[in-house]
């Protein structure tokens, strides 16, 4: 008897079984994507809080630095403008060196030689080390004027890289949106 009842027990739980539906794996694969595409989106909106956060410290640092300087452009001759420091303003006719920061953010050293040639180098500001043989010979002004210019120059690309970051994490969230409102429909 007890036999006959624990092989009755055991068929009643095996049809149960049969009869509770299986998810396909159709079903299984887009609940899986479902959950990556909801990732996605809330690492998206937390990348696109962050870059704003860091455009506006920065918009707010930039606004400070270009405070320390004045910006030159002759409008018939150039078509970018320069930061250049106050004690640089105006003519360059006593200067042989100086910084400047072009209106894009490139850092240039600016080199006169006694027949008012100009010579323009640009800074790489990826390098944290500076090219030695471009400052040899400066005076410790002009090396902190390069330090001010370089300054700016990095804050004005870092901002420009935090745009970029947001515009693409916009895209990106306005992307995992679209495409879940759709897969909800």
């Amino acid at each position: 008897m007890k036999k006959s009842f624990y092989s009755i027990l055991f068929a009643l739980t095996t049809l149960s079984a049969c009869q509770q539906k299986k998810p396909s794996m159709v079903e299984l694969r887009r609940e899986e994507i479902r959950r990556n595409d909801s990732t996605e989106l809330a690492q998206a909106r937390t990348f696109r809080e962050d870059a704003d956060r860091d455009i506006q410290r920065l918009e707010m640092l930039e606004e400070a630095l270009k405070g320390k300087f004045v910006f030159e452009k002759v409008e018939r001759f150039q078509t970018q403008g320069y930061w250049v420091l106050p004690a640089y303003q105006g003519s360059k006719e006593r200067f042989t060196f100086f910084p400047e920061v072009e209106e894009s953010g490139k850092l240039l050293l600016v080199h006169i030689d006694r027949q008012r040639r100009y010579t323009f180098t640009e800074m790489n500001l990826d390098n944290q080390y500076y090219n030695t043989e471009l400052l040899r010979g400066l005076s410790k002004q002009q090396l902190a004027d390069v330090e001010e210019c370089r300054a700016l120059a990095t804050t004005m690309k870092l901002l420009v890289e935090a745009r970029q970051r947001q515009e693409k994490m916009a895209l990106k969230v306005r992307f995992y949106e679209e495409k879940m409102r759709r897969d909800r429909e």
